[in-house]
């Protein structure tokens, strides 16, 4: 699949609306989809594929947004987070949510899961699933494009009047949610402004919402350079402690805190990831013990009031 004009659609700052820079692109990949073969194309799409084939990013001269100027079609993504395997990583499931309770408590430091929650991307449901066993939820509404995992999902919920859909547009309109998740999902987003208020105007004075997205300034991302794994086809922009807050402001919500989050890993899977970020894996690297560690990987977490 190469890249073309049917294929493409161009972007101005997808957070403050000014017209896309034109200058040289800050990060620039190795192989640029216009080149690319299938293969490439597809392996870069895959979610533990290599970083060495996406869109350029510049930044936004006014509010400082790290961004894809030119991009794939709405519908063309949609089609193929339809169908993207989204499996966990190879490691074990109790370290993955130690994770995601650690995001859920950073919101409980202002209120305690409960109401309606709602969660946009959960995948496989790890986070939805700390939400169910530690809060007192009345519904469990979850938006997850991905279609193979809705019965894993409602499964999981069952005891909680589970609605799976596929898009915000399939929810009924009576929907109002107290507790909103967004967890690596704001970067993924093609228009991320447009979601953002559409979800605020679906929860109720006084929710909560919860935002984790990869930082762009943090020093992972200087050191590895081109080469930070979060350079990838699924994000078309990428955000910052500044940008992030002063995006969630403009849309409408009041920050409540902004900081750095960690995440437990076994160190199998970080010493896979620093010879990925080399594009090598190792025979040896199965016996790497899976013990875990907790580790700061250049993650932003935010939370944010509807007032």
């Amino acid at each position: 699949m190469h890249a073309s004009v049917e294929t493409l659609a161009f972007r101005d700052c997808p957070s403050c609306g000014e017209l896309a820079p034109t200058g040289r692109p800050e990060v620039r990949s190795r192989i640029s989809p216009d080149d690319a073969s299938t293969v490439e194309f597809a392996s870069a799409w895959a979610p533990t594929g290599r970083n060495n084939c996406f869109f350029d990013y510049r930044r936004c001269a006014s509010c400082g947004l790290l961004h894809n100027s030119v991009y794939l079609r709405p519908d063309l993504i949609d089609d193929a987070y339809s169908h993207r395997d989204d499996s966990p990583v190879d490691m074990p499931r109790h370290f993955l949510k130690m994770t995601q309770r650690r995001y859920l408590e950073a919101m409980e430091e202002f209120a305690p899961l409960e109401g309606v929650y709602l969660e946009v991307g959960p995948d496989i449901g790890l986070a939805a699933e700390v939400a169910v066993e530690r809060g007192k939820l009345e519904k469990v509404v979850l938006v997850e494009p991905n279609r193979e995992s809705r019965a894993v999902l409602t499964k999981m919920a069952a005891a909680h009047n589970p609605v799976v859909v596929s898009s915000l547009t399939e929810l009924d309109d009576s929907v109002r949610a107290d507790r909103v998740v967004l967890i690596h999902v704001l970067d993924h987003l093609v228009e991320p402004r447009e979601d953002l208020i559409a979800l605020r105007r679906r929860m109720r004075a006084g929710g909560l919402m919860l935002v984790v997205v990869h930082n762009e300034s943090s020093l992972l991302r200087r050191l590895l350079g081109r080469r930070w794994p979060p350079f990838r086809l699924q994000h078309p922009q990428l955000f910052s402690r500044r940008t992030l807050p002063a995006f969630l402001e403009s849309c409408g919500f009041t920050v409540r805190s902004v900081r750095a989050t960690g995440n437990t890993l076994s160190i199998r899977h970080l010493v896979r990831l620093g010879f990925s970020a080399l594009g090598r894996e190792p025979r040896w690297i199965y016996r790497v013990p899976e013990i875990g560690l907790t580790v700061r990987l250049g993650n932003i977490l935010a939370v944010a009031e509807v007032t």
